[in-house]
């Protein structure tokens, strides 16, 4: 109860203490998760979504965030993809 910034701040403080405790790992109980947990307590729909989680919160951010550009993309995956490559060809060569 109260103003909406006093909603929202009492919601994301809501969903810390619950993941305070809880390890974070990279498929199942990720930063994703903490995220969501903290928008399930707030009243808010977007996109038609009520009912958040680390799968639809992940493609809405991938697919619909305003900050992505084609530049961005390459910058964060053609390293990876790079280093990937190079883990997977240099055994073969040496």
């Amino acid at each position: 109860t109260g103003t909406l910034p006093e909603r929202w701040d009492e919601a994301i403080e809501e969903a810390n203490r619950i993941y305070r405790g809880r390890m974070h790992n990279l498929c199942c109980d990720n930063c994703h998760s903490h995220v969501a947990c903290a928008l399930n307590r707030m009243p808010l729909e977007y996109y038609g979504i009520r009912k958040w989680n680390m799968i639809n919160l992940c493609f809405l951010v991938f697919v619909r965030a305003r900050f992505l550009s084609f530049a961005g993309f390459l910058s964060q995956f053609v390293p990876f993809t790079i280093i990937l490559l190079l883990l997977l060809v240099l055994p073969n060569i040496l």
